[in-house]
């Protein structure tokens, strides 16, 4: 009988680790590669191995050699022979690319999106699900790769919303629904009131996510330290990186919602979501400098000093085939609908805090309130034009969720 138990554990775990997995997703802008600095190869390689991304997006690519360079002296050394990368295309100005580990995924298709400055990529993988020749069924990852305008004058921050703007209006092109969204780069915004940042999230029929949910002035404001990506230096170096400490948030990785929900087999998993090297503690400041920063061993620590001017983002999903729309939305206890130019929102249980906020079309900030110990609540919207609204949702949890409106 003992035996019987045994040979059982060993089966259900074995079933369980051939339907669920963990999926590693690192974004990264390179500064210049190989331009600035062709042997920079080997630094990468510290942040590879500490990080091991299955999904590893970059920006600021400036050739075909580098992206060689990434591919067989960062990723596939040391044993390491799973990494591909899609063929780089040669785009105006820098560019981006993907490199995934081919042991989870495969490659079905990329395009390039033309903005006024840079292209944005999209490459759409498949997971290979170890039961994929049985049920001939796959669950697909749409990945995008951003470089928007950098500077921060009024002209600018224009030209960051009109490139969003032709992202989006991309994604509602697609005669498909797009799933599974990860969107990662170099957005070059200085505050969650850009009106590029509020398009990425609200803009057109596709909504997406910032999965650490942190809006305010991030620029030279010390209580974001924690999130900062530029700079790493303060001291100008050869490869011409941007200088001044930690005070900016440039690099994110956005998600769909139904990445932040799991309602297609990925799911985000919460608290993973950091920028590698950021300890919080270097706040206009060098990541060198003192205190001693302990969030990564110092080799990764001077690998990411002298690699780029920017910190990696990185973040973790959770693949499980049984994951579904069924099944989130049974555990799903937020409702809201709209009745008498009125939004109501409902929950099963007191909500200790609830954050509402409305946005108009253009991602602008209309409305915000602050909830306290309750599970419902009510917005009077009649006082609005006609148009499309969004109304975001989110708890102290940092549960959120997205509601569409149509004032007529």
């Amino acid at each position: 009988m003992k035996h019987a138990f045994i040979l059982l554990l060993i089966t259900f775990f074995c079933f369980e680790s051939k339907s669920q997995d963990t999926l590693r997703v690192l974004s990264y802008n390179i500064l210049n590669f190989p331009t600035s600095n062709s042997s920079k190869a080997d630094t990468l390689k510290a942040i590879i191995k500490y990080t091991q991304p299955d999904i590893f997006l970059v920006t600021e690519l400036t050739s075909s050699v580098g992206a060689s360079l990434i591919l067989n002296d960062a990723l596939n050394v040391d044993g390491v022979t799973h990494y591909q990368n899609v063929s780089y295309v040669n785009g105006p100005d820098s560019d981006n690319l993907i490199f995934f580990n081919s042991d989870k995924f495969g490659f079905i298709s990329r395009h390039e999106i033309p903005t006024v400055l840079r292209n944005i990529s999209e490459y759409v993988l498949y997971y290979k699900s170890p039961n994929l020749a049985v049920t001939q069924d796959t669950t697909y990852l749409h990945c995008y790769v951003a470089h928007l305008k950098a500077s921060n004058s009024s002209a600018d921050s224009l030209q960051r919303n009109q490139e969003a703007v032709t992202f989006k209006n991309y994604l509602d092109s697609k005669t498909q629904p797009v799933t599974n969204i990860l969107l990662g780069g170099d957005f070059n915004v200085y505050t969650s009131n850009e009106a590029a940042y509020n398009t990425i999230l609200n803009g057109g029929n596709v909504l997406l996510e910032d999965p650490i949910n942190s809006p305010g002035n991030w620029q030279a404001n010390s209580s974001f330290s924690s999130i900062h990506t530029q700079s790493t230096r303060t001291a100008v170096l050869s490869d011409g990186g941007s200088v001044g400490g930690l005070d900016d948030r440039f690099d994110f990785i956005f998600m769909g919602q139904d990445v932040m929900q799991g309602t297609n087999k990925i799911k985000y998993i919460p608290g993973t979501y950091q920028a590698i090297g950021n300890d919080g503690l270097h706040f206009n400041k060098s990541i060198l400098a003192s205190p001693t920063n302990n969030s990564v061993p110092n080799n990764v620590l001077e690998a990411l000093y002298y690699m780029s001017d920017h910190l990696p983002v990185f973040a973790k999903l959770y693949f499980d085939e049984a994951l579904s729309t069924n099944e989130f939305q049974l555990e799903n206890v937020w409702n809201g609908y709209y009745t008498n130019n009125t939004f109501v929102f409902k929950t099963k249980i007191n909500e200790k805090q609830l954050e509402f906020q409305l946005f108009d079309v253009l991602g602008k900030s209309v409305a915000k309130k602050t909830f306290t110990n309750l599970n419902s609540f009510e917005f009077d919207y009649g006082s609005l034009q006609t148009g499309l609204y969004f109304v975001k949702v989110w708890n102290a949890n940092q549960q959120l969720k997205t509601f569409r409106i149509v004032k007529q």
